[in-house]
């Protein structure tokens, strides 16, 4: 048992950004706003967590959370080592004092439709709860696990949700219906970030997701027993959904905004139904702006980059970097490396393809290009890369089905070898004095 730990809640992060970090702004809910603030502060090339207040009700809603690398690398630990880490906090504690379960509403009181949900873009069939953590227990082996689905409201106790992904919680799904059996699920919103990195990481089925929550926490995880499912949640959210996803109800679902900027229909069609909501004294409600926004897409990539890097090492040592661009919706990745010998670099291209079935795009480039920098990989392509030498192609292999110039969960898989084997070769350079003297003289000219 434990006492009250708010080190495992979303209010530990909001309270623990510096003032830079967080933009707090006093305004009324409004449909598609959350969506516009972010991405106009994206192109702006502005990444603060956005805290929205209604000045007539009180009520929070936070989002942009998972838009700058910086915030996340300080709350999340272990991310290179995690699988190790993750031994160490096999278990979970069940806390007396459960902040997500200050206020209770129970069987026929329960109406989703009161929550302050945002719609996210015109396309969309209705309003989406984005930022939801779905945890489910595997029917074999009791295991928790932790998955996003997007998730829409229809009536006071119904949601639709799609498991399109086809991961574990489709699988548990299928097994539970084979059997004529609703799923018990509980929906978590609002919560420490290692939640919602844990949820984008791709985790083994041997681990309990709980262990890998608890590493990227740094703490053994604090949960307490749902009310009216089988399912321990984390004791500090602001919102738990619980319910049961219905083994025979389908009903039409989306379209929905998608990482890829398109609106898609693409559902499994499932039924969620809400038995009971718990939530915290003034709650706070995280959305996560979806479409083709940086949060969305570096929520995944921020674990991914380190864990494929980590793999490819493992294997092929000199390979630098890995980034994956925001341009390329999770199909795109460019690898660096130190001093390739010939064909090093296409064999490093397709352990990446074999590592992440998502990726349909590689460019490999040495170790003096900047990966983070879609011109610097450009450059490398037009100068060191021939076509008919430097570029293969894999036919038909599979991919993700949200992409769509995908045919029936098939896709092409291209690698471009954009590394320079001309012995002697170096970039043109300043000394790094000049550099400094140079951005400091157009400092004091912009102040002036």
């Amino acid at each position: 048992m434990s006492g009250h730990n708010e080190s495992q809640s979303l209010r530990f992060f909001l309270n623990n950004l510096e003032k830079e970090e967080l933009l707090s702004l006093s305004c009324p809910r409004e449909d598609y706003l959350m969506s516009a603030l972010s991405l106009q502060l994206e192109s702006e090339k502005k990444f603060p967590v956005i805290k929205m207040t209604d000045p007539e009700t009180g009520k929070v809603a936070v989002a942009n959370s998972f838009a700058n690398r910086d915030i996340l690398k300080k709350f999340i630990h272990n991310i290179d080592c995690v699988e190790t880490a993750a031994d160490s906090f096999k278990d979970i504690i069940y806390t007396d004092y459960p902040s997500v379960q200050e206020i209770a509403t129970v069987g026929d009181d329960v109406n989703v439709l009161d929550l302050p949900v945002f719609r996210h873009f015109e396309g969309d069939a209705g309003r989406y709860i984005t930022s939801a953590i779905v945890i489910a227990k595997d029917p074999a082996t009791g295991r928790c696990n932790m998955s996003f689905h997007r998730m829409m409201l229809k009536d006071k106790n119904k949601i639709g949700i799609s498991l399109h992904s086809r991961g574990d919680l489709y699988r548990y799904f299928e097994y539970a219906r084979a059997n004529q059996k609703d799923l018990e699920i509980a929906a978590v919103i609002g919560c420490h970030p290692a939640y919602h990195i844990t949820c984008a990481s791709t985790i083994p089925a041997i681990w309990d997701d709980y262990s890998w929550a608890g590493a990227y926490m740094n703490q053994t995880p604090e949960v307490t027993r749902a009310l009216t499912v089988d399912i321990p949640v984390p004791a500090h959210a602001e919102y738990v959904l619980e319910g049961k996803l219905k083994w025979d109800q389908f009903e039409d679902e989306g379209p929905f905004g998608e990482y890829t900027g398109y609106s898609t229909s693409r559902s499994t069609r499932n039924i969620f139904e809400v038995t009971a909501i718990t939530h915290r004294h003034n709650a706070i409600y995280q959305d996560l702006v979806p479409g083709y926004s940086w949060e969305h897409l570096l929520l995944s990539q921020f674990t991914d980059e380190i864990n494929l890097l980590a793999k490819l090492q493992k294997e092929i040592p000199e390979v630098t970097g890995l980034a994956l661009p925001k341009n390329g919706c999770h199909f795109h990745a460019y690898i660096s490396l130190k001093n390739p010998s010939k064909g090093l670099a296409k064999r490093a291209m397709m352990l990446l393809f074999g590592l992440d079935h998502y990726l349909k795009l590689i460019v490999a480039v040495n170790d003096d290009v900047d990966i983070y920098d879609d011109d610097d990989v450009l450059w490398a392509m037009s100068t060191h890369m021939q076509a008919s030498r430097d570029v293969f192609i894999i036919p038909d292999v599979v991919c993700n089905r949200l992409d769509p110039s995908s045919r029936e969960g098939m896709s092409d898989k291209m690698g471009i070898d954009a590394t320079n084997e001309e012995a002697g070769a170096k970039r043109v350079t300043l000394p790094e004095d000049v550099h400094l003297k140079a951005a400091k003289l157009i400092r004091n000219f912009e102040n002036d």
